[in-house]
Formats: structure tokens, C-alpha cells, sequence
């Protein structure tokens, strides 16, 4: 899964036509989906059902104490670069983010994201002095966002369609809320086949940014690449993030950056990833010749399927078919064939997957691994496979419904839409860069 497919001439990078934004915001969303606040009294946590609230970027964080430069401003703060712009996360003296949740700050595009989505709420914050309005105010837009730019670009369309048609979840049932562990496990996690080895357009002032340039302006990174500055370690200034890159404009072709296609080819940075990212600990032996300290996520993400007890792809495809048979959704095509699954790019992986050693493999295919080569074989790539989009669009859209102030459940139209009534993540960098002023 890490072989470079040099040999395929155009390499598959940019294949998918998605804004690389598009990657780290469904790291955004995975995280606020999975974020359990801690409690005030003791170290217990409060585990909640899930509702895309943002709460883990608007909630603030109470048990660090951010460097003096940091700007509060409207009740979310922000800390300054190098050269004392507000452009980088509130940092404590060691570097370490003062956020609910500090997952947020697991790559620099992440953090940079999050710093974003803060300046947005700044500007709601400044036209009220009601932060309770201003915080609605920008969950709501960000639910929006979520459910008609981000999703419709990763699930297939007629998933899409027949789940923001008949408002239901039928796969999921009618529990409790709770997120699917097929969703958290499995389907979400092919946002990380999107990710880039290099993104030739990254920086504001130009300029590229490998994968491993992102993850060492992180706390996680013990080759942390922060300068001091008067005792604080900051950001320099030459490495924030440039949007106009990340989220070109419609038909724009030059100098942007989009996300890899979705398949089984995992950027080559994504087997050494630094131990102190995410749920990796002690879930996947260190694969021989990865330098101490790493993890390799394609055997991490396989292992902890098998740890948490997830089914077959097989047996959730014939589970699905039957739930949606009853309901009278969108059926999902019949499951991928055995010599489909093993048809992949890389001669090696195929081999091996043809191989008498993979049998059961082949019968009883782990869910993360069917969902990667649903991806390319139904969309070359280019979004979603049924399956995955089936689990990933109700679960979303459940969460989106949970939400008892949110859209689907109010008259709300977003405040900066278009004439054409749209509103994406591009509108509200947009927004950004023409109503955020930073606090004096």
C-alpha cells in the first residue's frame, strides 16, 4: 500500500478534483464527532451522543495557560506567528495548543484550519455582544458548509440524494445517536487516502509543503520546527496557509492543490506517522525498518478493525442490502467480486492478495480495505464508494439532525451566501479576509 506508483505515468495525486481543504476538514468533523468533554469536578469524561456542534473548537480550553501574546477575542483566542500576526493556534509556553480539543493541531493545515474557523467567529462575535448568538451563529454556518459543500464532493451522488431527500437514517436505525464504530473505524478514515505526499501550493506567500513539513510545526513533533521568539515558541511567519491554494475558485486550474484520489496508495509519510497522533497507542506492533517512535497507519487502522471485533465487508454488505430492502432506500450495488478487490495498481499487493496466504482475506475482506477499493473501482477515486458513503452520509446527517439549534432543525440561511443562496468553505475564507480585524 506504500509502493510508489511512479511507473503509472501521471501520477494519481490531483485526481480527484477536491480543494485539499476539503482532507482537513473531515478531520475537523471527524474530531468534533468524537470529542468527549471532560468534566469540571473530576478527571472522569462526559461522553455525549453525537451532534456536529463544533463544540470542540467553541468550547475553550480551561487547563492551560496560553503564552502573554495570545489575543482573546470574543471568547476564542488566537496566538501570533513570528512576526506578531494573529495566525497560528493559542500556544502554552512548551507549544502546546490551549484547545478543547488538541487533536486540532495534529498537522499544520489542521491547526490552520481551526485558526480560520476562529476568525469567522470573530467576526460574528464582533457584531454582537451576545457570544452565545455569535457562536450559534457560526455553528450554524459551519453545518452548513459540512452539509452542502463538504459532503456532496466525498459521497456518491446518489446516496447523497436519496438520504437529503427522505430525511432518514435507515441503515443506522433509530438508536441512541452514538457513532458507528463502521464510521469511525472504516468509512471515515479514507480521508486519509486524500492526503498528499507534498502539496506543490500550500504556504500564503507561495510555496509548497511536504506532508512532513505539516506534521513538524505540531506539538506531536519532536522535530519541532516552532521558532522562539522572547521565550515563545511560535509559528514562522512564512508558514501559514494559503487558502487561496487549498480552496481555488471553481474552474481554476493553476497553482492550487487538491486532494489525492481516494484508493489502497497511502502517501508515503503516512507509515512513519509521529506515536502521539490519535488512538495509535499500543494498537499495532512498529512494522521493521520504521524508526522508533512512528506508527504506520495502514497496519494500525487494519489491526484496530480486528481488535474492535469489526465485521466483514461481506456480511455489512448483505446487512446493509437487507435495511435499506426494508425501508425502501436507494439499494447499493451487489458487493465487489473477489478478483475486483484484488486487482489493485500495485503488482505486489495484488500478488500477495491472489495468493493461497490471503484467502480469507478475499472472504472475508476488512471493512477499511473494501471501502479503499470501493473508492477506486465505483469513482476511480474521485469520492466515495456506495457502502462507505452510505455509513459516512447517515452518520453526518444524524449528527447535523441531533443538533436541536441547528439547521435542519430551524429556517436558518447562511448570512454570506451568494445570489445563487451558496455558502462553502471558499465563502467563508472569503468572509475572512474581508470582515476580520484582528484585536489591537
Amino acid at each position: 500500500m506504500a509502493e510508489w506508483p511512479a511507473r503509472w505515468g501521471k501520477y494519481r495525486f490531483d485526481a480527484t478534483g477536491i480543494p485539499a481543504a476539503y482532507t482537513y476538514l473531515g478531520q475537523l468533523i471527524a474530531h468534533d464527532l468524537t470529542w468527549n468533554e471532560a468534566t469540571t469536578t473530576d478527571s472522569s469524561v462526559r461522553f455525549r451522543c453525537a451532534t456536529l456542534d463544533f463544540k470542540s473548537i467553541f468550547e475553550r480550553a480551561t487547563d492551560l495557560s496560553p503564552l502573554p501574546s495570545v489575543c482573546d477575542n470574543g471568547g476564542l483566542a488566537l496566538g501570533c506567528t513570528s512576526a506578531g500576526r494573529q495566525g497560528d493556534l493559542p500556544r502554552s509556553p512548551c507549544g502546546a495548543p490551549v484547545l478543547a480539543d488538541t487533536r486540532n493541531d495534529q498537522t499544520l493545515t489542521l491547526s490552520q484550519l481551526v485558526v480560520l474557523v476562529t476568525k469567522f467567529y470573530q467576526v460574528f462575535a464582533a457584531r454582537t455582544a451576545d457570544k452565545t448568538q455569535a457562536h450559534l451563529d457560526a455553528r450554524r454556518h459551519m453545518q452548513w458548509i459540512v452539509l452542502y459543500d463538504y459532503l456532496p464532493r466525498v459521497i456518491d451522488p446518489i446516496v447523497y440524494g436519496d438520504v437529503m431527500q427522505s430525511q432518514a437514517w435507515p441503515l443506522l436505525g433509530e438508536g441512541a445517536g452514538l457513532i458507528p464504530i463502521e464510521f469511525s473505524a472504516a468509512s471515515f478514515r479514507l480521508g486519509h487516502a486524500m492526503v498528499r505526499y507534498r502539496y506543490p501550493h500550500w504556504r500564503e506567500g507561495g510555496g509548497g509543503a511536504s506532508l512532513k513539513d505539516l506534521l513538524r510545526f505540531t506539538h506531536h513533533s519532536a522535530a519541532s520546527r516552532f521558532v522562539d521568539v522572547a521565550g515563545e515558541r511560535r509559528l514562522p511567519d512564512d508558514w501559514t496557509a494559503g487558502w487561496s491554494f487549498l480552496l481555488p475558485s471553481e474552474g481554476e486550474s493553476m497553482q492550487s492543490s487538491l486532494s489525492a484520489a481516494i484508493d489502497e496508495n497511502l502517501a508515503l509519510d503516512m507509515f512513519a506517522l509521529p506515536d502521539s497522533i490519535g488512538d495509535c497507542l499500543a494498537s499495532a506492533p512498529e512494522p521493521d525498518g520504521i524508526e522508533y517512535g512512528t506508527f504506520n497507519l495502514a497496519e494500525h487502522t487494519l489491526v484496530r478493525g480486528n481488535r474492535l471485533c469489526l465485521g466483514s465487508a461481506q456480511s455489512l454488505c448483505e446487512f446493509s442490502d437487507a435495511r435499506l430492502r426494508e425501508a425502501g432506500g436507494a439499494r447499493l450495488p451487489r458487493r465487489l467480486p473477489t478478483v475486483r478487490l484484488s486487482q489493485t495498481r500495485s503488482h505486489s499487493l495484488s500478488d500477495f492478495l491472489v495468493s493461497d496466504s490471503a484467502a480469507s482475506l478475499r472472504t472475508d475482506t476488512p471493512l477499511w480495505f473494501y471501502f479503499l477499493r470501493e473508492a477506486d473501482i465505483h469513482a476511480s477515486g474521485q469520492h466515495f464508494g456506495p457502502l462507505a458513503s452510505r455509513i459516512t452520509m447517515e452518520t453526518i446527517f444524524r449528527a447535523i439532525r441531533s443538533d436541536a439549534d441547528g439547521i435542519l432543525l430551524s429556517n436558518f440561511k447562511p448570512d454570506f451566501s451568494d445570489e445563487r443562496g451558496k455558502f462553502g468553505l471558499k465563502d467563508l475564507h472569503e468572509v475572512v479576509q474581508t470582515h476580520w480585524k484582528p484585536e489591537t
